[in-house]
């Protein structure tokens, strides 16, 4: 089975733990055969584009692993490219300086880089939030760098760990449709985040409504990534991913080479 990981987090993430080669040999003890080192690269209102992420150590060492590891694993020099329309001259320099293999384009901040993980939804509306999120994520869809849009329905995530809410995603039909709809013109697509499932909270970014409504539109690439900060995480779930697609209708799954997409058959996966 042709098993891949698109979203990973190193020790150079600000959130992350794991030493590369600690990635690359769990990678393979998972029979992997492709794995996606994204680390965040976030951008913020007033500050460099390496305030968060240390790039030049991280893609030094990334460029030699990929060598070490070279016929045993396809290791792929990525990004966790974070809102980058919140800093539009530091976002071009950094896709200009570094030759990226692949690009998640995610929002994790909203304006005054308020992060989305640290606002309380019990004193703020998280419906309110969820509207401008969802405007903050079209901007990106339609005027920056990115392969994929990462984790498409993401502060779903701490609107349930926070205060229970469970969002009814049908009622943001409209909007997603005009989000992928973008994605799909600009021959881009979306990640399968199976965070949730690596994490025990049984569901993925998107969920299945999502998922379907993303391939009725006509969207085709697709990657799976388990969004893994520790290394028990890396490969965990990429058979799942691969089953939840097959629910969902697709036929292939994504993988990348150079930032250009080709595709893996799940006929038979």
């Amino acid at each position: 089975m042709y098993l891949v990981d698109y979203h990973i987090h190193s020790k150079y993430s600000f959130d992350g733990s794991c030493d590369l080669r600690e990635i690359c040999d769990t990678a393979i003890e998972r029979g992997m055969y492709e794995i996606a080192v994204t680390d965040h690269m976030d951008l913020y209102t007033d500050k460099p584009y390496d305030y968060i992420l240390d790039c030049k150590s991280l893609y030094n060492e990334l460029i030699k692993v990929r060598e070490e590891y070279r016929g045993r694993l396809k290791v792929l020099i990525g990004a966790e490219y974070g809102q980058p329309q919140i800093n539009k001259a530091e976002a071009s320099v950094f896709v200009e300086k570094y030759p990226l293999d692949f690009v998640i384009g995610s929002i994790h901040n909203l304006a005054g880089d308020v992060d989305l993980a640290e606002i309380d939804y019990h004193e703020t509306d998280y419906r309110k939030t969820y509207e401008v999120y969802l405007n903050w994520l079209y901007d990106l869809a339609a005027d920056y760098e990115y392969d994929v849009l990462g984790h498409v329905n993401y502060p779903c995530r701490y609107f349930k760990l926070q205060i229970g809410e469970e969002v009814d995603q049908s009622k943001y039909h409209w909007e997603f449709s005009d989000i992928f709809k973008k994605v799909i013109e600009r021959g881009r697509g979306i990640e399968l985040n199976l965070s949730g499932i690596a994490r025990g909270m049984n569901d993925t970014m998107p969920n299945m409504y999502l998922l379907k409504l993303y391939r009725k539109l006509g969207g085709e690439i697709i990657t799976v990534g388990s969004d893994a900060h520790v290394a028990e995480h890396v490969g965990s779930v990429s058979k799942i991913g691969y089953q939840i697609l097959k629910e969902a209708g697709f036929s292939y799954v994504t993988v990348y080479d150079k930032r250009k997409p080709d595709f893996i058959s799940l006929k038979n996966l």
